[in-house]
C-alpha cells in the first residue's frame, strides 16, 4: 500500500506539470504545439535527472561521500540533457514548420511572437532549473533517509532501554531477596512466631516482585502496599533503641509509578542506618499528590560498620539513577547527601509531564 501511494503521488505530480500548462494555454486561446512540445521535452529531461539521482546516483555516490564524482556525473548529465532537448526539438521542427508556413501572414506573425531571450540567458535558465531539480531530488531523498534512520534509531533505543531495564531490575530483585532472608534468619533464633509471620510477609513480597511488577510501571497503591509490607517486615528485627518514623500518604492516587522505585532508598536505610547497640533512627516519608507527583524522603543515622559501606550505597544509588534517567528523563529530582551523622535522600517525580515509554 505504501509503495502504491508513493508511485501514485509521483505520477500525479508529473501529470499536473504536463496538463496544467496545456489547459491554461487552451483557456487563454493561445495554445501552440511547438512551445508545448518543447515544454514536454524539457519536463522529460527534468524527470530523467530527478529519477536517476533519486533512484541511483544519490545512494551510489552522494551517500557514499564520493562528492566530486557525483558532481561530475551530474554536470555531464546536464550537458547531455541540453543536447538532447536541442536534438528532439530539431526533429519536431519540420512538421511544425510546415504547419507554420501554411498559416496566413497575420496568424503567422501572431504565433512568431516577439522572440525569446538570448541564447546565453536561455542556457543559464536551463542549467539553473536542472540544478533545482537535482537539489529537490537530493532534498527528498535525504529527508526520507533521515526519517527512516530516526525510526531505526528509536527502535534500537527502545530495545536497548528494555535490555537496560531488565538488567537493572535483575540486579535489584536478588539483592532485596538476599537482605530479607538474612533478616528472617536472624529472627528465627529469638522469635519463631515472628519468623513464621515474616515468612508469610516475605511470600507476599516475593509474589509482588516476581509476578505483580513485571511491567515497568505499576499502580501506585500496589507499590505503596509493597513498601509498607517491606517496612513492617524489617521492623521485626529492630531493637528498642531504634526510632522508626514512617509516613505514607497516597490520597487514593491512580497514578502509575516505576516498580521498586523507592526500594533502594529504604533498603539502604535499614542496612546502613541502624545499630542495635546504639541510638539510631530512620525517617521515611512518601507523599503522593494524585496526578501531579510523588515525593519520597529517607533520612537515617549513619554507622560505618563496613569499610566498603559507601561503595555499596553508591552502587545502589547509581543503579537507581540509571532507572530514573531511562524512565523519567528530565522529570525527576534526586538528592543524596551524607550529613554529619546521617544520610539523606530525596526523590521527587513529576507525573504532570510524565511520558511513559512504550
Amino acid at each position: 500500500m505504501k509503495n502504491f501511494i508513493k508511485v501514485f503521488s509521483h505520477i500525479f505530480v508529473w501529470t499536473i506539470l504536463l496538463i496544467v500548462p496545456m489547459l491554461f494555454m487552451i483557456k487563454e486561446g493561445s495554445f501552440e504545439s511547438k512551445p508545448y512540445l518543447t515544454y514536454v521535452v524539457r519536463i522529460a529531461a527534468f524527470a530523467f535527472l530527478f529519477y536517476i539521482n533519486y533512484l541511483y546516483l544519490i545512494d551510489k555516490f552522494l551517500f557514499s561521500k564520493k562528492f566530486v564524482l557525483y558532481i561530475l556525473i551530474n554536470v555531464v548529465l546536464m550537458l547531455l540533457m541540453v543536447v538532447m532537448q536541442s536534438y528532439v526539438t530539431d526533429l519536431l521542427k519540420p512538421p511544425l514548420e510546415e504547419i507554420f508556413d501554411r498559416m496566413p501572414p497575420m496568424e503567422r506573425a501572431r504565433h512568431r511572437g516577439p522572440g525569446g531571450p538570448p541564447m546565453v540567458m536561455r542556457l543559464i535558465i536551463e542549467y539553473v532549473s536542472m540544478l533545482f531539480v537535482i537539489g529537490l531530488s537530493v532534498t527528498i531523498k535525504t529527508t526520507i533517509r533521515w526519517y527512516r534512520d530516526s525510526i531505526t534509531f528509536e527502535k534500537a533505543k527502545s530495545i536497548q532501554l528494555e535490555a537496560d531495564l531488565r538488567n537493572l531490575r535483575s540486579q535489584l530483585n536478588p539483592h532485596f531477596l538476599f537482605n530479607t532472608l538474612n533478616n528472617i534468619y536472624s529472627l528465627i533464633a529469638v522469635d519463631q512466631t515472628g519468623a513464621q509471620d515474616a515468612v508469610h510477609r516475605l511470600s507476599n513480597l516475593l509474589r509482588y516482585v516476581m509476578y505483580d511488577n513485571n511491567e515497568k510501571f505499576v499502580p501506585m497503591d500496589k507499590e505503596l502496599e509493597f513498601t509498607r509490607n517491606y517496612i513492617d517486615l524489617m521492623k521485626l528485627r529492630l531493637s528498642a533503641n531504634v526510632k522508626l518514623d514512617v509516613l505514607i500518604e497516597s490520597k487514593g492516587s491512580t497514578d502509575l509509578v516505576a516498580s521498586l522505585m523507592f526500594m533502594t532508598l529504604i533498603e539502604n536505610a535499614f542496612k546502613h542506618g541502624i545499630n542495635n547497640g546504639e541510638d539510631s533512627f530512620i525517617d521515611i516519608s512518601i507523599l503522593v499528590d494524585p496526578g501531579k507527583g510523588v515525593l519520597c524522603t529517607v533520612e537515617n543515622s549513619l554507622f560505618e560498620k563496613e569499610n566498603n559501606m559507601e561503595e555499596r550505597i553508591g552502587i545502589g544509588i547509581s543503579n537507581l539513577q540509571k532507572r530514573l534517567d531511562l524512565l523519567y528523563p528530565d522529570k525527576y529530582e534526586f538528592v543524596a547527601e551524607k550529613r554529619t551523622n546521617s544520610f539523606f535522600t530525596l526523590l521527587r517525580i513529576d507525573f504532570s509531564k510524565q511520558n511513559i515509554l512504550p
